[in-house]
């Protein structure tokens, strides 16, 4: 179940990092998180309905910082993919954001099969090289700094995700309510201080909000995919999530595959399967 979950999280973050990406091309990505975030916390509470818990201490300061980190996170992504190709922030994010939950989770002292190590290098292979860009492709190569921004957004995303796996597992739904709802204080005076507030047109108001209600679909799935199964495994799992910001790249903006994102996509495949034995 565990790694059922984590599909569902990596293809629900590859839609929202879409759509994410797209809004933040036509007005920043704070002011996209301004609208994403508070939708997000919305969707997330209504789960608390039917998976709730307690919430001691710790859980409570995990889970507020993971909404610290996943901010950071979301803000550099987004900020990133508003002035370089999808294709190639996207998957050098899903690296870093794999690689830290899984040196968190032997940290902590999780010991996976070898044939999930296997599946973890394939994994980690298969989400650079799903998104390769062409040659020829019409953006110029990108620079040092949205690699950088890229980097540290995956940083930020690994964090959250160890952040969400620490809180007591009878907590319910509390650590991503939590988190999301500490992310969405702190975006407002975020925006004010390094941005300015902008009143987005109605198209952006639509894609900002379905980015927030995918993004929480797939923290909700990412948790409950790090308490069904290992984190080391859950976190590469869900770091395949290019695949659905390539695809949707192909059908809605043209953009073509080249062979190396084919067989990336064959790689993940084979990693799946191996990190299910």
């Amino acid at each position: 179940m565990g790694v059922l979950f984590a599909l569902i999280a990596a293809a629900t973050y590859g839609v929202s990092d879409f759509v994410g990406g797209l809004a933040s091309r036509r007005i920043s990505a704070l002011n996209v998180l301004l609208v994403s975030y508070p939708v997000g916390a919305l969707i997330m509470a209504v789960g608390l309905i039917g998976y709730s818990g307690p919430v001691s201490l710790p859980t409570l300061l995990w889970s507020l910082g993971g909404g610290v980190a996943g901010l950071a996170g979301v803000a550099l992504l987004y900020s990133a993919l508003a002035v370089a190709p999808m294709n190639i922030v996207s998957p050098v994010t899903a690296v870093m954001s794999a690689a830290v939950p899984v040196l968190g989770g032997v940290l902590r002292g999780e010991r996976p099969q070898p044939v999930a190590w296997v599946g973890i290098v394939l994994g980690l292979v298969a989400v650079v090289m799903i998104s390769r860009q062409p040659a020829d492709h019409p953006h110029p190569p990108i620079g040092w700094r949205p690699l950088l921004m890229a980097v540290l957004a995956g940083v930020g995303f690994g964090v959250y995700f160890i952040c969400l796996a620490s809180a007591d597992h009878d907590s319910g739904l509390w650590p991503v309510v939590l988190s999301r709802c500490c992310s969405a204080v702190l975006v407002l005076p975020l925006l004010l201080v390094v941005d300015r507030l902008v009143r987005p047109p109605r198209a952006v108001l639509g894609l900002a909000a379905i980015a927030g209600a995918l993004d929480a679909a797939a923290n909700l799935a990412f948790l409950l995919a790090s308490r069904h199964g290992l984190l080391s495994l859950a976190g590469v799992v869900t770091a395949l999530y290019p695949a659905g910001t390539v695809a949707l790249a192909v059908l809605v903006l043209r953009e073509r595959t080249v062979a190396t994102q084919r067989v990336g996509l064959a790689v993940a495949a084979v990693a799946v399967v191996l990190l299910t034995r």
